[in-house]
Order: structure tokens, then sequence, then C-alpha cells
């Protein structure tokens, strides 16, 4: 029982990528007869039974590398597709620009055009992340608003999707002594 499904193309459209609950298959000539379905493993971490992922996924330009979320661990798994062993875990819960991020959730990643940078959104805290795929490394981290959830890129723009409309913020108490103490006291 999957509660999510989700596909990505490599570009040559031979291959496919279907990301579900815990497990993720690629597929080879995918319109013939007999494709080939090679089963991808996200990593287990701790006492789960299986790994966790969110069904963001996009290839490398060349076709060498699978990038996929990895959902609640905050991470972007990187799968070499040959063999498809696990190369890499980027972490998302690291510092930029002198503030440190916790408990990210990586939802969708997409990869620039020249395949030197991977795009992540992170629902948790509200951006999208900036990796070096070369490095493996967070370069940098742009707010997006609200519970980012999907990522296309064109060009040389990436357009991230939301799901909620505003991002609120906490409403200082008052410092006019006319005012209720306790802020708002009705919905604003």
């Amino acid at each position: 029982n999957f509660d999510e499904i989700r596909f990505d193309f490599y570009r040559d459209g031979n291959t496919l990528f279907v990301a579900s609950d815990g497990v993720g298959q690629i597929i080879t000539d995918w319109r013939a007869v007999k494709p080939v379905v090679t089963t991808v493993n996200p990593p287990v971490a701790g006492s789960k039974k299986r790994g966790s992922n969110a069904g963001g996924a996009d290839f490398s330009p060349d076709g060498r590398r699978l990038y996929w979320s990895s959902g609640d661990s905050g991470a972007v798994y990187v799968f070499d597709v040959n063999s498809p062993a696990n190369i890499a875990q980027i972490s998302l819960n690291t510092e930029v620009g002198g503030r440190k991020y916790e408990d990210s959730y990586a939802v969708d990643v997409k990869v620039s055009a020249d395949g030197k940078h991977l795009y992540c959104a992170d629902v948790t805290n509200f951006r999208m992340v900036v990796i070096d795929a070369e490095r493996r490394q967070v370069v940098g981290s742009v707010p997006v608003g609200r519970y980012p959830y999907a990522l296309a890129v064109v060009g040389d723009k990436v357009y991230a999707a939301n799901i909620g409309l505003f991002e609120y913020s906490p409403i200082p108490p008052p410092t006019d002594p006319r005012f209720d103490k306790r802020g708002v006291t009705f919905p604003p």
C-alpha cells in the first residue's frame, strides 16, 4: 500500500524512475515488451524497516546519477544509476549564511541544465536549498514561502510551487499601554 507514487524521466526518454514509499525502481526501455526494472532502496536509519523518501527525483544530464529526496531525514540521496548503489547523502541540516537549519524535510529535487547544481525544496524551513553537485555540499538557501513542495528548472530559472499562500510571523506584544499586553486577542 503506497501513499504516493511519483516518477521522473531521464532526458533521453528511455529511462524512468518510479518512487514510492520506501522503495524506488529504475525502469530502462520502459516501452519495450520486457522493460528492465532495477530496484533502488533508500538508506535505512535506526530502527526503521524501510528507508525514508519523499519521491522527488531527477537524473543528472548524463544519466549516470539519480538524485532522490529523502523526506523526513532531510537529505538528498545520490545513486549511481548503473549499480544502483547509494553513493552519497547530502544533508540539508547545515549552516548556510550564518543560520543553522534543522529538521529539514526534503520534498523535491531538480538538477540544473548543466548538472552543476541541485535544487531541493525543504518544506519544513520554507526554503529552496542550492547544492553544488560536484562537491555534494549545500552552498545556498533561498526563502520561497510557505511549504514549497515542487520545483521546476526552466533555463537559468527555478520555480517553486507552494502548498500555502502565506508565511505567518508572530505579532510582537504591543508597546503602547493603551493596548492589551497579550497582543491580538481576536482572530485577525
